[in-house]
């Protein structure tokens, strides 16, 4: 029976690793390992590029449910060359929905010479900037010279009262 006891835990063995070698890749930890290791990469080369320029559109900050934002005092480039801050017509945080969620909305006008791709990040904070709740990000593609547009950025949720957002970030690249 002792014998017949090891087959049995064998086989079972077996069948486990036979079931777990025929898993599809996404379940496999290797791969999210190398997909984080990306997402990584990724998230400190957009985070360490660009330069930061003043800017004074606006000195007033809003609630996730108040309809009016701040572009803040200082706007990286982003990985953009020039200053497109300016770009930033009109602002505004989003007010929850029914499931929580706030959209910001953001206005641009291009004001270069040629058609233009915007990638606009809006970060929303404690009032005293001391702890950062979420991102959002718009992004805008082949506007044309004195065109303007509306473009809600990705939904936020679970922002608390007397939160503030701001523009951050105003990337505005040479559209192909």
């Amino acid at each position: 029976m002792s014998e017949e006891l090891k087959q049995a835990k064998a086989a079972a063995k077996a069948a486990k690793a036979g079931a777990k070698a025929l898993r599809p890749f996404y379940k496999k930890k290797r791969w999210w390992l190398a997909g984080a290791v990306v997402v990584i990469v990724a998230a400190s080369a957009a985070g360490s590029g660009g330069t930061t320029t003043s800017n004074s559109n606006s000195d007033s900050t809003a609630s996730p449910s108040d309809t009016s934002g701040s572009t803040g005092d200082t706007i990286s480039t982003g990985f953009g060359s020039k200053d497109a801050s300016a770009d930033i017509v009109d602002f505004s945080c989003g007010s929850p929905d029914s499931i929580g969620f706030s959209y910001p909305s953001i206005t641009v006008k291009n004001n270069s010479s040629k058609a233009s791709d915007y990638i606009i990040t809006v970060t929303f904070e404690s009032a005293d900037g001391s702890t950062k709740y979420d991102d959002s990000m718009a992004i805008i593609n082949s506007l044309q010279p004195g065109q303007s547009t509306t473009e809600e950025g990705l939904p936020v949720s679970d922002i608390p009262a007397g939160a503030v957002c701001k523009v951050t970030e105003v990337s505005r690249t040479a559209s192909n």
